[in-house]
């Protein structure tokens, strides 16, 4: 058991009063509440336990009492897992947001084959697309194929919602322990034959260094006609590749939420990939956004605090990330 627990993301109000309410639970628990990116290596020095979306691999080495990480969300590639795993430190996440992220999912889907982007614009301007040939009509995701490659909790609920639309699922899972599924009318250990079998292709995979560039140039090739959604991570994706098969209209559109270039502390624009994939008119674009509500967020907290308390009571870890698997 740990004698505390230190945060160190953001404090909103919503945060601190889950973190009060453990703190009144557990008083022999204490609980460090700091968001100054200052102090983090002192802070370090002495947490038993931490909550945190990242760490590097150097306040990783100072945090010599590490035992264990909350990440009060899903992805985990700002974390250095092969020192976690060398020095058998436990990770638990959440997956507080995957109906949220799937909802998104299906509405950036929705919005690139119902050309909802274009038409907008193009109405502001006074256009119209009065004609019926296939310049101007919108393309129907009722009855599509899609393929979902990772099927977790995000691809669950995405395929949840395509089934409203009498849509077949083919999920992808590396590891199939059970062929029966609520939503998948199908599940295979191979992308290709999910990729084969589909329309539309959802990535909710975890990026890790399997998936690091798995949707290849190779890969997109074999996609001729079809349309991919990223609601993942930009780098499971060869960027290259992607705009490639864009501009040349191997694939038929994407819509993406997840990029290769990010912020960070640099002010003005920054555009989102090396390549001017945004600028493609068979592009629908997201700013990251797929968990953004207030609701997820506060999920996800509800969720985090709940993993703690759990920890705290019966030494279990909720959530517990394979680090073998990354997820």
């Amino acid at each position: 058991m740990v004698k505390n627990v230190t945060f160190l993301n953001m404090l909103s109000s919503y945060w601190d009063k889950g973190l009060n309410e453990l703190e009144l639970q557990f008083p022999d628990v204490k609980f460090i509440k700091n968001s100054n990116p200052a102090e983090r290596p002192t802070l370090l020095k002495n947490a038993e336990a931490v909550i945190t979306g990242r760490l590097t691999a150097d306040e990783l080495n100072s945090a010599e009492k590490l035992k264990i990480i909350f990440v009060p969300f899903t992805g985990l590639n700002n974390f250095p897992l092969e020192i976690l795993k060398e020095r058998n430190i436990s990770i638990s996440n959440t997956h507080a947001n995957a109906n949220y992220v799937a909802e998104k999912a299906i509405a950036l889907i929705l919005a690139l084959l119902g050309r909802v982007v274009e038409y907008h614009n193009e109405l502001k301007k006074g256009n119209w697309f009065r004609s019926f040939d296939d310049s101007d009509t919108w393309t129907s995701i009722q009855g599509k194929s899609c393929g979902i490659l990772g099927y977790g909790s995000i691809g669950k609920n995405i395929a949840k919602i395509l089934k409203g639309f009498d849509c077949k699922i083919i999920g992808f899972k590396k590891h199939i322990t059970n062929d029966n599924d609520e939503y998948a009318d199908e599940l295979s250990s191979s992308i290709n034959d999910v990729i084969s079998k589909s329309d539309v292709v959802f990535v909710c995979l975890p990026l890790n260094n399997e998936t690091k560039g798995l949707i290849s140039e190779d890969i997109l090739s074999k996609m001729k006609g079809k349309y991919i959604v990223n609601i993942a991570r930009g780098d499971i994706v060869n960027e290259d590749a992607l705009y490639t098969a864009l501009k040349d209209g191997t694939l038929a559109g994407a819509a993406l939420d997840v990029w290769y270039n990010y912020p960070g502390k640099k002010q003005g624009p920054v555009f989102p990939s090396n390549k001017p994939i945004y600028e493609l008119p068979n592009v629908v674009i997201s700013p990251h956004k797929a968990s953004n509500t207030q609701k997820a967020i506060e999920d996800m907290i509800d969720d985090t605090i709940e993993n703690i308390r759990t920890y705290l009571k019966s030494g279990v870890t909720p959530n517990l990330i394979d680090k073998e698997r990354y997820y």
